[in-house]
């Protein structure tokens, strides 16, 4: 592995915890990250800096995977500078999905790695593609493989003591612990930040789930449900993953004459009690304060638009870690402005800023 050390990745991937876990695994094994949130700015970003090749999601939002490929490939024979090698792109799909490989292949990518992401798989693609150092140095001057964009995450530190408040239990039911502790190369710190971020962010993502089945729009609830049994995968929620495989399965490229209801019905209650079982298991990680956060937005309902509830937690929980009271005070007034039903929320808002 020491061969492709300072070698400069690109990270196309949209969802913020797939990011950090793969982000973790680079910068362990001594590459230099950038993220790129979607196919577009993975796109913009090749034309600005020199990348030795990319990891590239599939599903992203504005551009995917596919079409971010192809507009490099086409930009490469093009308005590229000649003499330059191709850009090695190499794709992150779900094994579980028939012909994602093949279709990768067609958009132009060089090979693939299967999500979640098995660190040894993923380095042995990568030397498999990225040139060695001493081939690296050769890259023209403009836009040198020694330089390039700064490393976004550093290497883990698995063997420096825990603090208490950073350690895991021995099990977390629905969670393979060891695997996911693995993948993330022993940091627990990281491990559990991730978990949390999990709870604090999906509880509403159910509801999303059911409104986009109440309304037939299979493409949007395929969209959620990959991006869960992604994000399932990575942090080992290994009955939840199961059942996002499940329910992606049955909804992906189906329409409303093509799914049974019944079907529908009942892997959905198999993904939400999963979901269900999962949230209430990362709950029990956080501190007093995080776990009223988290129990308040998990008590409100269908009545608030999910994407108010995410913000408004994200919020408060960066208020809470900086102590900022008039901060949560602030925020909690801003709820009851937009939405009654914030109400109970906010009135646990008040114990917590004192």
């Amino acid at each position: 592995m020491k061969c492709i050390q300072g070698a400069q990745v690109l990270l196309a991937e949209d969802n913020e915890i797939n990011q950090q876990v793969a982000k973790e695994i680079l910068a362990g094994g001594g590459l230099n990250v950038t993220v790129a949130n979607d196919g577009q700015e993975a796109v913009n970003a090749v034309k600005d800096s020199y990348y030795d090749a990319i990891l590239m999601d599939i599903q992203m939002p504005v551009m995917d995977g596919y079409e971010a490929a192809k507009t490099i490939r086409n930009w490469e024979g093009g308005m590229r500078n000649e003499g330059k090698d191709p850009i090695r792109i190499i794709a992150m799909t779900a094994h579980a999905m028939a012909g994602d490989e093949q279709k990768s292949i067609e958009a132009g990518m060089n090979d693939h790695v299967t999500k979640p992401i098995n660190p040894d798989q993923l380095f042995a693609t990568l030397q498999k593609w990225i040139k060695p150092v001493a081939e690296r140095a050769a890259v023209p001057k403009s836009l040198p493989a020694s330089e390039g964009p700064p490393v976004i995450d550093t290497p883990s530190e698995p063997d420096q003591a825990v603090p208490e408040e950073d350690e895991l239990p021995e099990s977390l039911p629905g969670f393979d612990l060891a695997a996911g502790l693995s993948r993330l190369m022993g940091n627990k710190r990281l491990y559990r930040k991730l978990l949390l971020d999990f709870g604090a962010s999906y509880g509403g993502v159910a509801n999303e789930i059911r409104e986009a089945l109440a309304i037939m729009d299979f493409k949007q609830t395929h969209s959620l449900v990959h991006n869960l049994k992604g994000l399932a995968g990575n942090l080992e929620a290994t009955d939840l993953q199961a059942a996002a495989v499940e329910m992606e399965k049955l909804v992906k490229g189906q329409s409303a004459k093509t799914v049974s209801e019944k079907d529908l019905k009942k892997k959905f209650a198999e993904l939400d009690y999963a979901l269900e079982q999962a949230l209430d298991a990362v709950h029990t990680l956080g501190p007093k304060v995080e776990k009223k956060i988290i129990e308040s937005n998990r008590n409100l309902g269908e009545s608030v638009p999910p994407e108010l509830i995410k913000k408004a937690t994200e919020s408060i929980k960066t208020a809470v870690e900086m102590g900022d009271v008039m901060k949560i005070q602030s925020i909690a007034e801003e709820l009851k402005s937009k939405s009654d039903a914030t109400a109970p929320f906010c009135s646990n808002l008040v114990p917590l800023a004192e």
